[in-house]
């Protein structure tokens, strides 16, 4: 009796423990199953973007950042607002509705929107673009042992510059005038940027051993007849005269192109706007400036880089075109490699961003 007793308590013992497993395994199944089919939830990111002014510079700036912005969060996590200032509503409103909406990061087009961004917020990343001097703008101060610029602002701020190669633009010089001898820098003291951009090139000029002097058109009201007189000494003393890009001279510059015309002496500018009136210009496309923006939007949200650390961005060789004046061109007598294209010709036919090498998938 007692054994037979212990035999079947031991079997209801065993039975016990196989229901017991038998559940514990149904429950891990039941488990594994929940852990299958539940994802993370989808992580989004708010940016927003000011606007400074609705031209055309400043759109195509938008529109390669938002090619930029589909390249890089194909998964639609990253939500753009776009507001562009107008009579009724400035950048320092703008950027205001994007802090206290705790936007993810504050794109911004041209200075005024920097600065906006910039004096509102310290913990926001920023990105900026259309701007050529960043130093200036967000008043960085030189280095204290005259350290070269690493291009890093030390702030919750990082971009794009729309200041040209410098060092390709005196490539063309040379190109343009084999018989280089010297250079002359034609400006408005009332235009940081166009000081800006002598400088830089300046330093290339020194490197090669190439003597420049700089022409001051003190103003915008400065007369007809003085500007003349000031861009024929410029015409006698140089071999080629050199126009900023986004210069404030176009008032200036028919004048500058008849006496220049007069002396044969060429001109070369700094953007396509400038080119319109000189023998030569250099093309950047503005799209690539969105888009190289709307990747460093990337490394910031998602790869979660800090903008301190990630250093302005130059402009690209890939994204410019050489540029001639067929008219000017034929008046001086100058034939271009197949390197320069014919202004108008080209603008009409350029496909925006077709210079950009665009990513394919999220990397």
């Amino acid at each position: 009796m007692n054994i037979k007793r212990i035999s079947i308590a031991g079997i209801c013992i065993i039975s016990l423990i196989a229901m017991l497993c038998g559940c514990q395994k149904d429950t891990d199944n039941k488990s594994n199953t929940t852990n299958t089919t539940n994802t993370q939830p989808k992580v989004e990111y708010t940016i927003g973007v000011c606007q400074e002014a609705n031209n055309e510079y400043h759109q195509q700036i938008l529109q390669g950042f938002m090619a930029g912005i589909t390249d890089y969060f194909p998964e639609n996590n990253a939500i753009v607002t776009t507001t562009g200032a107008d009579e009724s509503i400035n950048t320092d409103m703008i950027c205001s509705n994007y802090i206290q909406a705790n936007s993810s990061l504050i794109f911004t087009i041209g200075e005024n929107s920097l600065l906006s961004a910039h004096n509102q917020t310290t913990t926001i990343p920023i990105i900026g673009s259309g701007v050529m001097d960043y130093k200036r703008v967000l008043n960085i101060p030189d280095d204290a042992d005259n350290k070269e610029w690493d291009k890093t602002t030390n702030m919750n701020i990082t971009g794009v510059s729309s200041t040209p190669n410098m060092s390709d633009v005196l490539s063309m010089m040379i190109e343009v005038t084999p018989s280089l001898s010297s250079v002359g820098l034609l400006y408005c003291p009332n235009d940081p940027d166009s000081i800006y951009q002598n400088h830089i090139l300046e330093k290339y000029l020194n490197q090669a051993g190439i003597p420049w002097k700089e022409y001051s058109f003190y103003s915008p009201e400065m007369s007809t007849a003085a500007a003349q007189e000031l861009a024929q000494y410029a015409c006698l003393e140089c071999s080629v005269l050199y126009i900023p890009a986004e210069s404030s001279l176009s008032e200036k510059q028919d004048t500058i192109r008849k006496v220049a015309l007069e002396l044969n002496t060429p001109v070369v500018g700094g953007d396509k706007y400038i080119g319109d009136r000189t023998l030569c210009s250099m093309y950047n496309d503005p799209f690539d400036q969105g888009y190289n923006a709307a990747k460093t939007a990337y490394d910031l949200l998602v790869k979660d880089k800090k903008p301190q650390s990630i250093p302005i961005i130059d402009c690209s060789s890939d994204s410019e075109q050489k540029l001639y004046v067929k008219d000017i061109c034929d008046k001086m007598g100058y034939t271009f490699p197949k390197s320069f294209k014919e202004r108008d010709e080209f603008l009409s036919t350029y496909k925006l961003g077709s210079k950009t090498t665009r990513v394919e998938k999220d990397n």
